[in-house]
């Protein structure tokens, strides 16, 4: 009975550890990469970037405090409250998705105001208006989130990597470099988007949701470590200083929020990290990155096609090594990482936010996504392009 139990509780812990490997595919692929590049390469550091793991575990604690205080969930309920017709209710999802992704990150946008938007419409008859209306997060999260340095993880990756001269031509990135591409991009793709809230039905809607109030001190605690990860984000305060303060003050009033980083996503940039500096001592290979993504127009189309295959986190941190032209690989991660399943983690929480919550539908939605995503990150390309080319 006892050798029984032990074998029980050896079974356990290995189906743990097996599903904590296949639950993030990118992550998966990433580590054994990492795995074989390491056997033939040895262990190098040369491309490992602190600032971006440290800054992206704070922000990580950060926002999920957030989470904990009710206000995203407040805001949407406000908005939706306030509909009432099917195309208002789209915008007003939309816009929010936008906004709060310039703050929140997509991922935990995404996570919050998809499952709200459909709970809320599944007594709406129209069905194809709200498969589009769900649809449009999707690009809107991206989108919003491209604004900021600290909007997504490889935003902050590429913005830290380009602050060293020797990566950006001789000269370290600008702020104003960085909000001249991404701030084009944040402006003309909401326009887009409300262009493309236009052809919602608009229909008269009535519905009854109740609106939560949110915890005003918990929200204040975090509104002040926020500024302080963004300040540490822009070179105003040490991250390894600001990082530590976050640690500890979650540490002594959240804990579990411990619980709640996406380890994942911190060991898929050490992979990366680790993968990187080995193809960087293959000549043949980085010649033909190098040769390739000549020029703004290639290293941002690059970015944008290999985000469709591998993650638009793995593309860009392959890519930048090899081209000095950070806004093309900053507005090639953004805009690629609409389009398909696994452009994104954000794309793929959104596909199974909505096989969780919407049984029976999914071909509906799944239908919408692909077409919305697919129209999008087409015209956002060209949109990129013209950019690139003025700005690159």
């Amino acid at each position: 009975m006892e050798h029984s139990a032990t074998q029980r509780e050896y079974q356990k812990i290995w189906t743990a550890i097996k599903n904590w490997f296949l639950v993030d595919k990118v992550f998966l692929i990433s580590f054994i990469i990492a795995i074989i590049a390491i056997s033939l390469g040895g262990v190098t550091t040369r491309f490992f970037n602190y600032h971006v793991i440290v800054t992206v575990s704070g922000l990580m604690l950060v926002i999920g405090g957030f989470k904990e205080t009710g206000l995203l969930q407040y805001l949407g309920q406000t908005l939706i409250k306030r509909s009432t017709t099917t195309r208002q209710l789209v915008r007003f999802t939309t816009l929010l998705t936008f906004f709060l992704a310039v703050f929140f990150t997509n991922d935990l946008t995404i996570l919050t105001v998809l499952p709200l938007y459909l709970a809320i419409t599944k007594e709406i008859k129209n069905r194809k208006s709200v498969y589009i209306g769900a649809a449009l997060i999707v690009p809107a999260c991206h989108i919003g989130s491209a604004l900021l340095p600290q909007g997504n993880p490889h935003n902050l990756y590429l913005y830290s990597f380009y602050k060293v001269a020797a990566h950006h031509g001789g000269v370290p990135l600008t702020n104003l470099d960085f909000f001249k591409g991404t701030g084009a991009l944040w402006i003309l793709g909401l326009l887009i988007l409300m262009i493309a809230c236009q052809f919602i039905d608009n229909e008269p809607l009535v519905i009854e949701t109740k609106v939560n109030q949110f915890n005003k001190v918990e929200t204040s605690i975090f509104v002040v470590l926020m500024l302080l990860m963004a300040a540490s984000v822009f070179g105003y305060v040490n991250f390894y200083l600001a990082g530590a303060i976050v640690a500890l003050v979650v540490l002594i009033y959240r804990p579990r929020l411990f619980k709640g980083i996406d380890y994942h996503l911190l060991f898929t940039f050490i992979f990366f990290f680790l993968i990187v500096g080995n193809i960087a001592n293959i000549h043949v290979l980085t010649d033909f990155i190098s040769n390739t993504l000549v020029g703004p127009q290639a290293s941002f189309l690059g970015t944008v096609i290999m985000s469709q295959f591998i993650s638009n986190i793995a593309a860009p941190i392959l890519i930048s090594p090899f081209t000095p032209h950070a806004v093309s690989l900053v507005l090639g991660a953004d805009i690629g990482g609409i389009g398909t399943i696994v452009s994104s983690m954000a794309t793929l929480i959104a596909y199974k936010v909505i096989r969780m919550n919407a049984r029976g539908e999914t071909r509906g939605f799944v239908k919408y996504f692909t077409i919305v995503n697919a129209g999008f990150v087409l015209i956002l390309t060209l949109i990129g392009l013209i950019i690139v080319t003025l700005v690159g």
